[in-house]
């Protein structure tokens, strides 16, 4: 089975939960993926909406989808691991910076891998979530793979928790309330706060090892996972008080 294939394979599985999800469409061959001129095209349902800008009430909103679709996820078929998927378990970046980080992380990501995993979206952030009407929906689902579903909530945060798209610091106040719209669907732990910290820094591991491995240069990632480590005291607190 290719990458392709598995998302596609899960999207059917989504569709079921009565998640609203784009859903793969069969061509008169029976596949919904198709290739032309070296390109592949997928073929899905489109999902009508507009983008949104991540005010504080998007914010919750969108922490409240996320918990929806792992709860829907959990409801799938298990399903092997997702051909060419980097886990953050398996990120291993060649910068020294991110080497340290990582092994520092060690523990913590650890107790992270045995807790609750499914398939997670990968990028659950602004520019992947749509207004149709007074709802929000998911799109884009590429990057996701079976992973610790708390990594799902940090990746969405390593994005939006910012206030400025610009800046690598990030905002305990949009952080808190992302993580309570999620908290509203889907109950966290007294020790979510630690792992979702956790998971933000092994975010930005698993991004700095993708830009690795194309041969980029971009120190922007470095500094913004560096910026949670300097942080990470206060983005715990916040985390805390969503989920007290």
């Amino acid at each position: 089975m290719s990458s392709i294939e598995w998302l596609h394979d899960f999207l059917r599985d989504l569709s079921g939960t009565g998640f609203a999800a784009p859903a793969p469409v069969d061509d008169l061959r029976g596949t919904s993926v198709a290739s032309a001129d070296g390109a592949i095209w997928e073929l899905l349902t489109f999902v009508p909406g507009r983008s949104v800008d991540w005010v504080e009430c998007a914010m919750r909103r969108a922490g409240d989808l996320l918990a929806r679709f792992h709860d829907a996820s959990l409801r799938t078929r298990p399903r092997p691991q997702r051909p060419g998927a980097l886990p953050m378990s398996d990120c291993r970046p060649l910068d020294p910076r991110a080497a340290t980080a990582r092994t520092q992380l060690e523990a913590e990501l650890a107790d992270i891998r045995a807790g609750l995993s499914g398939v997670v979206h990968g990028d659950a952030t602004q520019a992947n979530v749509v207004l149709d009407g007074d709802d929000y929906r998911l799109v884009d689902f590429a990057l996701g793979y079976e992973e610790s579903l708390v990594f799902d909530i940090a990746a969405a945060l390593w994005r939006n928790g910012r206030a400025d798209p610009n800046s690598v610091t990030y905002d305990p106040r949009r952080v808190e309330t992302f993580v309570r719209g999620y908290h509203d669907v889907r109950r966290l732990d007294a020790n979510d706060d630690r792992r979702i910290v956790a998971c933000m820094m092994a975010r930005g591991l698993q991004l700095q090892q993708r830009l690795e491995l194309r041969g980029g240069v971009d120190d922007t990632v470095m500094q913004r996972l560096m910026s949670i480590e300097r942080q990470q005291s206060d983005l715990r607190e916040a985390i805390a008080s969503a989920i007290s």
